[in-house]
């Protein structure tokens, strides 16, 4: 077998059925696929065997039955040790796959001998936003990678990060050979992370390839996962914090670059900085690698930040009045996610008559002019 899909299944029947429709049309010949059904019923298990039986020829289908739910690491351990494939993937039964993902996942891999394991771009189905294409740091705080960003604002070539989820994740056989299985003591949350940290400590990178794209519904996530996340998100940091780089900066500024150099009729306006960001020494971070950029011409910033509640929207009528509204300089707006301004029509469309490319920064990695913010419906919504 070139390739071994493994899959843990802790899912509802109707949204198991969808991923498994888009599986079984996406699947490239050779490939040996592993379910392990962690505790979902009877129904889930016969309809796996349904399909055990239907596979197509040049595809094997196995299945390992959980009566009752133990985790994802205990789940993706048990199947690694039948594991096959010279290219091992992870997905989340509550995917739904595109053609060609294999292929391509594997071309990525063999593209560079220090790429050990590769993610895809998930999105959400409800709107077709970005929901993961990566993990970034900023000092403490991972985020997910141009969270509710249109697709088409992603990097357009393959890019390196510290981690991916392993809702859609992939690694050649020689990482899992050299890591050996999961941490079984990470219940139902960090244990992807962890996994990684070991193998970039033993020269495997990760990549995204936003080529790879698939839909993510997050309608499942396993017994207990609330109730451990602190627990597992203190035993990730004592492990790994001090090998966690601050790698969420180089994408806001070469974007931010980017954007300034595209605007050529407006630089010689001085910038405004206006700071919404709750999370305040990444707040305090950007601000000060800002100033030490000569591609930015900030005349003042204006902290606006104890000025609303925390979560939700920010209402910019309540928060800065109008006395903005008339400015003739740039405003560059901080925020800890562009979504949180999506409910300011109207301030937006005062403010468009005066300047039309203001900008809008997240601690996400996103950036946008204003003026988009109210084109559409945006992708979606979730702060994560």
């Amino acid at each position: 077998m070139l390739y071994t899909i493994i899959v843990p299944v802790n899912q509802d029947y109707n949204i198991l059925n969808l991923f498994t429709d888009s599986l079984l049309r996406t699947v490239s010949p050779s490939t040996q696929i592993i379910f392990i059904n962690d505790g979902s019923g009877s129904a889930v298990f016969q309809h796996l065997d349904k399909l055990k039986q239907e596979v197509r020829e040049g595809v094997t289908i196995e299945i390992l039955q959980h009566d009752f739910p133990l985790g994802c690491a205990v789940s993706i351990n048990s199947a690694l040790s039948l594991a096959k494939g010279e290219y091992i993937f992870f997905l989340d039964s509550d995917t739904i796959l595109q053609p060609n993902w294999q292929p391509m996942m594997k071309e990525t891999l063999d593209s560079d001998i220090t790429i050990g394991m590769i993610g895809g771009v998930l999105l959400y189905p409800q709107t077709g936003g970005v929901q993961h294409c990566g993990i970034a740091f900023a000092d403490t705080i991972g985020r997910h990678l141009f969270l509710n960003a249109s697709p088409d604002d992603i990097p357009k070539e393959t890019f390196s990060v510290q981690l991916v989820v392993f809702a859609m994740f992939g690694m050649k056989r020689e990482v899992y050979e050299t890591i050996g299985n999961l941490d079984e003591k990470f219940f139902n949350g960090y244990e992807d992370f962890d996994y990684q940290m070991r193998a970039r400590a033993a020269g495997y990178d990760t990549v995204i390839n936003p080529n790879i794209q698939a839909y993510h519904w997050e309608r499942s996530s396993g017994i207990h996962r609330n109730f451990n996340r602190k627990n597992n998100l203190a035993r990730f940091w004592k492990k790994w914090g001090g090998q966690i780089e601050a790698d969420v900066w180089p994408f806001v500024f070469s974007h931010l670059k980017a954007q300034l150099e595209s605007q050529e009729e407006y630089q010689h306006l001085p910038i405004v900085g206006i700071d919404l960001a709750e999370v305040r020494s990444d707040a305090d971070t950007f601000w000060n690698k800002l100033e030490e950029a000569e591609f930015a011409n900030v005349a003042e910033v204006r902290d606006y930040s104890n000025r609303f509640n925390s979560n939700g929207a920010i209402w910019l009528p309540q928060v800065l009045g109008k006395e903005l509204i008339h400015s003739e300089n740039r405003l560059l707006f901080l925020v800890d996610n562009f979504a949180r301004l999506l409910e300011n029509r109207y301030w937006i469309e005062m403010r468009h008559a005066h300047r039309a490319k203001d900008l809008i920064i997240d601690l996400y990695g996103n950036v946008i002019t204003m003026d988009r913010i109210y084109d559409g419906c945006w992708p979606g919504t979730k702060v994560r």
